[in-house]
């Protein structure tokens, strides 16, 4: 039976890739059967990168997985893995491991014996050391994954290069709605589950984008959501009638595969989410790669596929010529002058380089650039108070946004901060698309967002986790380290943390408490911990000040976190959270009057 192309049988749950590799990191140069399987397994455990369902565990082993405080052994990860007494327990290990393999991150070499041994590759390595982002690493194995391939035994009658077949059906869709007049607008959500996700051979694009559009021309004739419901219906039935539960896997592999595809920074997403279209700044790279791939598979054993697949270098970027990263460069430099102008700001000019090694850090720069610029006219388009009540109400829906809800926080948090409008610089740490859009949230080891005032500057952290797991994956010393880190960088200023999640869990404000009024390595912290609501609170004040014509500064910013960090009258934690929500009211009033 055909299969839709689904983010299971590539890179599942990529944001734990990083850290599922870490582990195989631990077993590399082991061979790889039924044993290491479950070492592996149990490994991922141990790390607390994978935790069972407490179905068959013993109330101390619940606790244990559930004490994030506690150094779990080997020995106890192991017993937890054997008390779920699976059916195949190496089966485990090896479920984990396959979208490593598929990745192309590690491979297993066979040695002069026949036995299989575990290798992190070159391409692997380089994740592993922070040289290449995740972002990078999807666009780097997407661009080469392929079916069939000898590491998968499914898709044998497939032909095609399912990134590639994405780019060149939306591509040739816009192109044959600007040849009817039409309105080349991508492809919708409801047409990436139908089209592309059952996509087998380079050779059935054209047909399929004709199509596409018939499907999208027949549901428009439709007279009401009914009857457009009911043709949605009966067209998949017949259209995916050889793939298992097209209708219900449509619908769930669709966002998961947007969401990986976004990491690319290929693909664009416009009409208020509903459509996704190519990355328009990305269009050189984009046709230079479809010139070159034509998206059909290529012949392979297993050793050549697997060596191509692991090796960094080994898909050739058609547009890294001197001539196409000129035009690459000249176009992102347009595009900053045009930001330049619509703010009132200089135009730039630079002396375009000759060399690609320097034209490569030019469009480095020049990108960057752009984003300082788009968000300097976000933060101006969010002044008006009609602007800040969709800020209020992104956050109050935060979880009903069609995103993943920990990017859609990061996202409407930088847009919260930038609404104040007297910083110097908000710097999301997030990666983002060239429409300043996140891809993904900010990576470990840096605070997701900095702000940079005169006078002083602060750290954001938010976070959607709400139980114990918020103070051991956030709340902890991440954070105290993060802010650590900035107090370093900006030692002639003060600063300062706000923290934002929907709820604060007991754990994270106790660590906190500690750190504003004890110490955190030998001196004390200014850190405000606050929920979602508390974050929306804030905003609606600040509203009220714009709507009235008042003046709103980065001092009234200060005095806020100040008196949130001043415990001094509280005796203990367990009124610092009233304490913060008592401090926003009394600044709101003060600010209204």
């Amino acid at each position: 039976m055909d299969m839709l192309w689904s983010a299971s049988t590539t890179m599942r749950n990529p944001e734990r890739t990083l850290s599922f590799l870490q582990t195989a990191k631990e077993i590399e140069g082991e061979v790889w059967n039924d044993e290491t399987q479950i070492k592996y397994q149990v490994l991922l455990i141990k790390n607390r990168f994978y935790t069972p369902t407490d179905d068959r565990l013993s109330p101390s082993q619940i606790a244990v997985l559930r004490d994030y405080t506690h150094q779990m052994t080997y020995r106890e990860a192991g017993d937890i893995f054997d008390s779920k007494n699976y059916v195949d327990p190496d089966m485990r290990g090896r479920t984990s491991f396959d979208p490593l393999e598929k990745l192309g991150l590690v491979a297993l070499d066979v040695d002069e014996n026949g036995a299989q041994i575990i290798r992190v590759t070159d391409f692997g390595n380089l994740f592993l050391s922070g040289a290449i982002d995740l972002g990078e690493m999807v666009f780097t194995s997407l661009l080469k994954t392929q079916f069939p391939n000898p590491l998968s035994r499914d898709r044998r009658d497939y032909n095609i290069k399912p990134f590639i077949g994405t780019l060149r059906l939306i591509r040739r869709v816009n192109e044959l709605c600007a040849e009817r007049g039409e309105n080349a607008k991508g492809i919708s959500k409801e047409e990436f589950g139908i089209f592309v996700l059952s996509l087998k051979s380079y050779r059935d694009i054209d047909r399929v984008a004709e199509k596409l559009l018939v499907f999208r021309n027949e549901k428009s004739r439709c007279a009401n959501d009914e009857e457009r419901k009911s043709y949605v219906d009966a067209f998949i039935s017949e259209y995916l009638v050889n793939f298992p539960n097209p209708h219900k896997n449509t619908r769930e592999y669709t966002d998961n595969i947007i969401r990986y595809l976004r990491l690319t920074r290929y693909i664009y997403i416009r009409g208020g989410g509903y459509y996704v279209d190519l990355e328009p700044r990305r269009m050189v790279e984009i046709n230079a790669i479809l010139e070159h791939d034509n998206g059909a598979a290529r012949e392979f054993t297993l050793n050549e596929y697997t060596q191509y697949i692991g090796d960094y270098r080994a898909y050739e970027l058609p547009f890294e010529t001197p001539a196409q990263l000129r035009e690459i460069v000249t176009g992102a430099l347009a595009e900053i002058n045009t930001l330049s102008a619509e703010l009132g700001e200089r135009l730039e000019s630079i002396a375009i380089a000759d060399t690609a090694d320097v034209l490569r850090a030019q469009i480095a720069e020049l990108r960057e650039r752009r984003l300082e610029l788009q968000n300097l006219v976000l933060r101006r388009n969010y002044q008006e108070a009609e602007r800040i009540d969709e800020v209020i109400h992104a956050l109050e829906n935060i979880r009903a946004i069609d995103t993943k809800p920990s990017i859609a926080l990061e996202k409407w948090t930088n847009i919260a901060l930038n609404v104040l409008d007297d910083a110097v610089k908000i710097q999301p740490n997030a990666p983002l698309g060239d429409d300043n859009e996140p891809t993904f949230t900010a990576p470990s080891g840096v605070p997701d967002i900095e702000c940079y005032y005169d006078g002083f500057g602060a750290v954001c952290e938010v976070t959607m986790l709400t139980g114990r797991d918020q103070w051991y994956n956030e709340g902890g010393q991440p954070v105290m380290r993060h802010l650590r880190s900035f107090e370093q960088a900006n030692s002639a200023n003060e600063n300062y943390c706000l923290f934002v999640a929907p709820r604060l869990h007991t754990d994270t404000i106790n660590t906190f408490w500690n750190a504003v009024k004890y110490e955190y390595e030998g001196r004390r912290q200014k850190i405000v911990p606050i929920t979602i609501t508390g974050m929306i609170d804030i905003l609606g004040a600040v509203r009220n000040v714009k709507a009235a014509r008042k003046p709103f500064s980065k001092d009234d910013l200060r005095r806020l976190y100040d008196d949130c960090v001043d415990i001094s009258e509280l005796t203990d934690s367990t009124a610092w959270t009233g304490h913060i929500n008592s401090k926003i009211r009394e600044w709101g009033t003060a600010l209204g009057a």
